[in-house]
């Protein structure tokens, strides 16, 4: 495709066949880079070795035409020039086995560099490359390839800044000894610069035993901004495109420079028919490059991307790990692994947690494949339209005349549906980005346009739209909008059967029993939270169990701020009686706190026989589970569980409860366990001092001290203070005061400038502990 001022934008072989002047205007996103990359090779012309540098970024992203683009700077810029050569690689170093291959390929590909300034001289280095070609066996071969290179460079009399792209997929073909060989040689030859491109951070690059450990300037290219799409968008199109059509772009593409550029041959049309017939060609002409980005998956990996790209809309864990037939355990961490390799992007926390494909183009490529009739491209094509209309246009478009907008028997009807959903999707895609506004737009627009449908479907979508934009009120603290939301999805669905809608219906209770509760309205509170109950209590539909179950927990923790604790322990019973059976680990969670909370309502009622019955059925039944959520309520019960005996006047069983805890998850990373432990250890530094035994009670203080020292976290923190204050008393009351002492002034040292209230009063109780320790050393001054 032809740039502005009509130069070609190589999409996928930047520089090739293109004159340094062109790849310099062609230039215009990655300037930072630009400049990082320059600064490295200028740091390397008066040093005695080379700091090698390499390009970390997935395939499209930029990395060969910055490589281009730098190649130009050294070639054209007269200080560089004269003391650097660049000699750039072929993509793909499919010849390179062997550091031979390597040193080979590199007198091949410099006999090219210096070919226009000194052709004698390439031809030289042809013939030698040649010559040395057919010596492949002998033994010495490797040592006369890179002698012959770096002879050349004192010819020469300049640096080779070596460009080698896909360094990943290289290392992956070379024998065991290549890297540490090279490593020598790049430490040794100040002759010799690497620059290297990989799709992903290596490995060994954090690994002291491998050997590129340390040895490479890492550079990671991040996905384009939006002012860096309006860049490339006006290069590429010479269309100076508002922000509002830019964004979309940068949405759609993912901030990828191709993909971009891709997309740019489908602008110039808006037809609907023009769109589809264009992006039906896309996939076509660039099936190969599609496909290529799937293989750089692991087998599992890509079965859990395809299940995300197939969905097309932000998704759960859950929903993606049935869509992939997969355990949602393994799901979740190979969903995490896709994340962090900036396939995937991820909003929310903790177990609301959504994921979609960061570059919604290759949604379109696989659906477009995997699916052929007109009626499923309409609807991905109503999809990819998100990017270029607004949300009244796209409304607007839903309602014009389906003869304008006929593809194929299938297709017209379906046509508000799917831009009811592809508005839904597009308020959810502002909700990432936290544009507040542009999303309760989105939602209005699927309100005003369908709400008054009959269409089962887009009742759907409305009453999803009005639940959300119920939440994104509540979550800008104006509840009356949001409760008027709610109660506009209760008085147009309320009496639904159908499944979906009751989903909706059940989330508007909770949110709106959730919001009342907030509001102190106790009474609306707990009416919403009955609905739910008693509307939907014998559903098998997994949502609305989760929904019941939330209601149920959320009733009792609603009748315990009333203080009516009778009806808070019927609340809990009866969502342990409903759920205790299930295998749904988010049902099983639902049911482990509704343990907890009856463990501790009947702490406080004294009922310790009751209390410590709830903690043991929690430890029984979820005791062995590798899921944190649960891992962690089940620590709290042993908590519980220690408390209770200590009041019951049983130290042996409450120490057995805390060792317990300590032993399951002492060496746990997890936040809320990590608080669990801290908590069981400073119990059971208590518990041996009221015993007697200071020994075993400094123990507990110091395992915690140890452990958690370094923590950021306040309730950590605060746990540590404790730990620091009863060190020093029990030191204290051994005579140790100069134990004592330290223990105080650690305390002091480190949270004597918090503004944490907690924090305060422990640093004030050591204050008090250090005068008193002065005072038994008859330190006068020091107490005072």
């Amino acid at each position: 495709m032809n740039g502005a001022h009509g130069r070609q934008i190589r999409k996928f072989n930047p520089g090739t066949l293109q004159s340094d002047d062109e790849v310099v205007r062609q230039f215009v996103v990655r300037q930072r880079e630009l400049n990082l990359m320059l600064e490295v090779i200028r740091g390397n012309l008066e040093s005695p070795s080379c700091q090698h540098a390499l390009i970390v970024a997935p395939r499209g992203r930029g990395k060969t035409m910055l490589l281009a683009r730098i190649g130009a700077e050294l070639r054209t810029n007269d200080d560089l020039s004269r003391h650097l050569l660049p000699v750039r690689f072929m993509e793909e170093s499919q010849e390179i086995f062997t550091l031979a291959d390597f040193w080979l390929e590199s007198l091949f590909y410099l006999a090219y560099a210096c070919a226009a300034d000194d052709p004698e001289h390439s031809r030289e280095l042809l013939a030698t490359h040649a010559d040395l070609t057919a010596r492949w066996n002998d033994t010495n071969i490797e040592e006369c390839a890179r002698a012959a290179v770096l002879e050349a460079a004192d010819r020469l009399n300049r640096r080779l800044v070596l460009m080698v792209e896909n360094l990943q997929a290289l290392c992956d073909t070379v024998d065991a000894d290549f890297g540490w060989q090279l490593r020598k040689t790049l430490q040794s030859e100040p002759q010799i610069m690497l620059l290297a491109t990989a799709t992903s951070r290596l490995k060994g690059l954090d690994d002291a035993t491998q050997p590129f450990f340390e040895l490479f300037r890492i550079v990671n290219l991040e996905p384009l901004d939006t002012d860096e799409c309006e860049r490339l968008w006006y290069m590429v199109s010479g269309d100076a495109g508002s922000r509002r059509e830019i964004e979309p772009l940068r949405i759609l593409t993912g901030g990828s420079p191709r993909l971009l550029v891709v997309v740019a041959e489908l602008a110039r049309h808006r037809s609907l028919r023009q769109l589809l017939e264009d992006l039906v060609a896309l996939i076509d002409n660039h099936t190969e490059y599609f496909r290529g980005h799937l293989e750089v998956f692991s087998k599992t990996e890509r079965r859990v991307y395809l299940a995300v790209i197939d969905l097309w809309q932000p998704s759960s864990t859950g929903e993606i790990a049935a869509r992939a037939r997969m355990d949602v355990r393994i799901v979740s961490a190979l969903l995490g692994r896709l994340v962090e390799r900036g396939a995937v992007l991820v909003d929310g926390t903790g177990r609301k947690r959504w994921y979609a494909a960061a570059e919604r183009l290759y949604s379109i490529y696989y659906k477009l494949r995997r699916e052929r009739d007109d009626a499923a491209i309409v609807h991905y094509l109503i999809q990819f339209m998100t990017a270029f209309y607004s949300d009244d246009e796209l409304a607007a478009l839903a309602v014009s005349d389906p003869g304008r907008v006929r593809l194929g028997s299938a297709a017209a009807p379906d046509l508000q549906l799917q831009v009811a959903r592809a508005l839904v999707n597009k308020a959810f895609t502002h909700d990432q980005r936290g544009e507040a506004e542009a999303e309760l737009a989105a939602y209005n627009a699927v309100v005003e346009r369908f709400g008054n449908s009959d269409a089962p479907d887009l009742q759907v979508q409305v009453a999803t739209a009005l639940v959300n934009k119920g939440i994104v009120h509540g979550q800008h603290g104006e509840a009356e909008e949001e409760l008027a939301a709610y109660g506009a999805v209760l008085e147009r669905f309320g009496n639904s059967d159908a499944p979906e809608l009751q989903v909706q219906v059940a989330r508007a209770l909770v949110n709106k029993g959730i919001t009342h509760g907030q509001r102190g309205e106790s009474k609306e509170e707990l009416a919403a939270y009955n609905a739910v109950a008693q509307r939907f209590t014998d559903s098998d539909a997994p949502e609305l169990q989760m929904l019941v179950a939330a209601a149920l927990g959320a009733k009792g923790i609603a009748h315990g701020r009333r203080g009516e604790s009778d009806a808070a322990l019927a609340a809990y019973g009866a969502l342990v009686e409903r759920f205790g059976d299930s295998d749904v680990p988010d049902l099983q969670v639902q049911v482990a706190r509704a343990l907890i909370s009856m463990s501790g309502s009947h702490g406080q009622r004294g009922e310790s026989d009751e209390a410590l019955a709830a903690s043991d059925a929690l430890i029984k039944r979820f005791g062995d589970s590798d899921v944190p959520d649960l891992q962690v309520q089940v620590a709290k019960a042993l908590v519980n569980k220690g408390i209770a005996h200590g009041q019951r006047g049983e130290p042996e069983a409450e120490l057995a409860a805390y060792g317990a805890l300590v032993k399951l998850f002492g060496d746990s990373n997890v936040p809320d366990l990590q608080v669990q432990v801290a908590r069981a250890l400073v119990y059971q530094g208590v518990t041996h001092g009221q015993r007697g035994e200071s020994e075993e009670a400094l123990a507990a203080y110091g395992a915690l001290v140890e452990r958690f020292s370094d923590s950021d976290s306040p309730e950590l923190q605060v746990l540590f203070a404790r730990a620091l204050i009863n060190m020093s008393g029990s030191h204290g009351q051994r005579g140790e005061s100069d134990e004592a002492l330290a223990a105080s002034d650690a305390l002091i040292k480190r949270f004597g400038d918090s503004d944490i209230i907690d924090l305060q009063v422990q640093v004030a109780m050591a204050l008090v502990n250090k005068g008193i320790a002065h005072g038994q050393r008859g330190e006068s001054d020091e107490a005072l």
